[in-house]
């Protein structure tokens, strides 16, 4: 066994590729259709049948193309039957219904997956988790009788309590149902309160639960970050890492490490099969053995879209091990996507599994010629090291894209440098949690074997993540993916003189973007503005339009940070209350942009920028809690100030300061998730202890710090909010002291991802599939 276990590059002279236009059928079916209707899928099954049964009739007299047409056809037509029966089950249920009415639903279910974290805002307070699950019965709605039906749902849950629940368990739920967009899962269900179990789970999965436990137990004593990336590594619990840590796994491109994938597997069952060679054992024990070798591993790290990819592709070459035939990889691979997407059309559009069957077919059909190329100039284990990182970076490189709009060649080596820990760390450590079954104490020794060397991995990723220049921008849609496939191919088909001019051209871009500073960010949705001692926030509409919340002291910076990102118009202007660090750029925010409307507090009175909106013929309205706006994807709600009808408006202004928080969702069903800001201008500790009861402020994503982070702040607020990351928009060397030493501390303590305008510029918040991304541009010289 190499490196790689059953992963490592073969040596076939001649790939089996006859399974792999039916794979490709079904998947691109379940992808286009899955979204769709169960109608629409239907159709296109009785299409794809009748252009199966035309093919055949070639196909009988020996037409080589027409059998492999016909042979596509057919299980594109299966795969398209598959998508619509699972849609027509869910849009018939009560479920789907009450998405559509956003009525409550009560109901028993049956949890699918382990709780995983969730970013954003939770229901509830406390960490906020997402359990997918499947109704056992419902009721929908009050006075409705209770039906038995099996639906799949998506709970959002909030508290420490759900972080023990496990897969199979039953447990009542009620609340409203939200829509959750096309597909096969109609209903989002928020819950609030802990869980109500009504079964507990079964053995095996108590079993599972219990081995993840005593893996975190035995990681305790580890230094960190080693102690919570070994259960990351072995059991794809990644929870307790740290943001820093899983930053710099992501800028190198090893997050893969951090999830089980195909390649926990890989290792598992090659080290069975060399285990098994080694001791002469027959082929049919040593392939029961990986068999129940895999069902555990499935069981502890759950089924995940790569982890069924590899555990059905490990079953399959455990099969000819024991039939005594040769591997054949891409039949193989090809039977495993048919198979899990004909059961679950959902993984069609799934990134995990569209990146585990890429880097797998990149390292059958690219490595073993790159290795075999490498080796005339290397020893043989680097060769296939270096093939192996080449060729999965290079296949997944489309659908990187449009994960992170980037394009980095530091993931080759630096997963090639982290190549020979990889085994230790994962095979040790699956170790480490079987014997902590048995015994603890010695398990939590032994734990510093794999401890070590994630330890090491962690420190080669965060050098690879500091590399400069080790990414250049991309488009990060389909365009941008669908282009990047066609380089790739073009790169890997064109030989001579022909791939010698488009690395040319390539590298002449690369260059060339690399010298230019990548700003704005592609697919940036919010900016807080370098404006020195004041605020700016400026929130994308559409291309070229924008909100603006606040517009700093002086007109010029605003401007600068407006032009830079290209916004040529503002369809809502927002002062937040008339200090001069707030209003006084009012006339550079709006040269040369026309406004659409603008909204202040109650006595507002700045007439400085009230004669720049009159001039600009803009007659501003005024904004009080509970009034909301919906501009492109975002949804503005005041929250601060109050009304208070009959009494006069407040004297200083900070306590009339309006406090908006800002909704921004995926447009058209996109992959990225909701992102929340909070934009509290310079409320202080009275404004803040009102709002500590309002829902909305609890676990926002970006927290815009109150007045600079000045020491008026009440750190019970702050620890309500508890954002995912916050920015303090400050001058450099402020003669107030902004921002104070304690609210530093405070909000260091609540994120690691502590941003100031004096320090890291303009700073861009990015939506993403799994929570925000930000990006800093840097202070400006002078």
């Amino acid at each position: 066994m190499n490196l790689f276990g059953t992963d490592a590059p073969t040596r076939e002279r001649v790939a089996d590729v006859r399974l792999v236009g039916p794979a490709l059928g079904v998947w691109a079916t379940a992808a286009l259709l899955g979204g769709g209707s169960a109608r629409a899928a239907l159709c296109a099954a009785g299409v794809l049948l009748g252009c199966a049964l035309l093919a055949l009739v070639p196909a009988v007299r020996r037409a080589g193309w027409a059998a492999a047409v016909a042979a596509a056809a057919l299980c594109s037509a299966t795969s398209a039957l598959a998508c619509g029966g699972r849609l027509a089950a869910v849009e018939s249920s009560p479920v789907a219904a009450l998405a559509r009415t956003g009525g409550e639903l009560t109901a028993e279910v049956e949890v699918a997956e382990v709780p995983r974290p969730r970013d954003g805002p939770s229901f509830g307070g406390g960490p906020g988790f997402t359990v997918p699950a499947h109704t056992v019965w419902a009721v929908p709605g009050e006075g409705a009788e209770r039906v038995a039906i099996r639906v799949p749902v998506v709970l959002l849950v909030a508290g420490e309590e759900w972080r023990a629940v496990l897969p199979s368990e039953r447990v009542r739920v009620r609340g409203p149902v939200l829509p959750a967009g096309p597909g096969t899962v109609h209903g989002l269900v928020p819950v609030r309160g802990p869980p109500a179990s009504t079964a507990p789970p079964v053995a095996a999965q108590a079993w599972a639960g219990g081995f993840r436990d005593r893996l975190r137990d035995a990681s305790a004593g580890l230094p960190a970050p080693a102690d919570a990336l070994l259960p990351a590594f072995v059991a794809g619990d990644a929870s307790a890492v740290p943001e820093e840590t899983a930053e710099h796994f992501r800028a190198a491109g090893m997050t893969h490490l951090m999830v089980v994938s195909g390649s926990h597997l890989a290792l598992l069952t090659g080290a069975v099969l060399a285990a098994g060679r080694w001791l002469r054992c027959p082929p049919w024990p040593t392939a029961l053995a990986g068999a129940g070798l895999i069902g555990a591993m499935v069981l502890v790290a759950g089924p995940g879209p790569s982890v069924l990819r590899a555990a059905l592709m490990g079953l399959i070459a455990l099969l000819a091990t024991a039939l005594g035939r040769d591997r054949t990889g891409l039949a193989a691979l090809s039977a495993a996507v048919m198979v899990l997407v004909l059961f679950d059309p959902a993984l069609a559009v799934s990134y995990g599994f569209a990146l585990s069957v890429l880097a797998s077919g990149g390292i059958m059909v690219l490595a073993p010629g790159w290795s075999r190329l490498l080796a005339a100039r290397m020893p043989a284990a680097a060769a296939d090291v270096l093939a192996v990182s080449a060729a999965s970076h290079l296949a997944c490189l489309p659908v990187l894209v449009l994960l992170r709009p980037e394009v980095g060649w530091v993931a080759v080596p630096a997963n090639a440098a982290a190549a020979p820990l990889v085994p230790v760390a994962m095979v040790g450590g699956f170790g480490t949690a079987a014997a902590a079954l048995l015994w603890p104490v010695g398990a939590a020794a032994a734990a510093w074997v794999p401890g070590a060397a994630v330890l090491l991995i962690a420190r080669i990723a965060e050098a690879a993540s500091g590399v400069p220049f080790a990414a250049v921008p991309w488009r990060g849609d389909a365009a941008g993916a669908a282009g990047l496939a066609a380089l790739v191919a073009a790169a890997l088909v064109l030989r001579g003189r022909a791939r010698a001019a488009l690395l040319a051209v390539v590298l002449s871009a690369a260059a060339t973007t690399c010298a230019v500073p990548a700003w704005p960010p592609r697919g940036w949705a919010a900016v807080l503005c370098d404006v020195g001692q004041g605020d700016a926030a400026v929130l994308s509409t559409a291309p070229g339009r924008a909100a603006v919340v606040d517009t700093g002291q002086d007109p010029e910076p605003v401007d600068r940070c407006l032009s830079d990102l290209g916004v040529d118009g503002i369809p809502l202007l927002v002062l937040s209350h008339g200090d001069a660090d707030h209003v006084g750029g009012t006339s550079g925010a709006l040269s040369g942009r026309p406004v659409g409307g603008a909204l202040v507090p109650e006595g507002f009175d700045a007439p400085a920028a009230s004669a720049a909106l009159a001039a600009a013929g803009v007659r501003p309205g005024t904004a009080a809690s509970g009034d909301a706006w919906t501009l492109g994807a975002w949804t503005l709600r005041a929250l601060w100030p109050r009304p208070s009808p009959g009494a006069a408006a407040p004297e200083d202004g900070n306590a009339r300061s309006i406090v908006l928080h800002a909704r921004w969702e995926p447009p058209d069903g996109g992959a990225a998730a909701p992102l929340t800001l909070l934009l509290t201008g310079d409320a202080e500790e009275s404004a803040q202890r009102a709002l500590m009861s309002e829902p909305l402020v609890r676990g926002v994503d970006v927290l815009k710090t109150p007045h600079h982070g000045a020491g008026t702040q009440e750190h019970g607020f702050l620890r309500a909010v508890r954002p995912r990351a916050a920015v303090t928009s400050v001058g450099a060397d402020n003669r107030y002291g902004h921002p104070a030493p304690e609210t530093v501390r405070v909000l260091e303590s609540l994120t690691p991802a502590h941003y100031r305008t004096d320090l890291h510029g303009d700073v861009a918040v990015l939506p993403g599939p799994d929570g925000p991304r930000i990006a800093a541009r840097g202070p400006l010289p002078g």
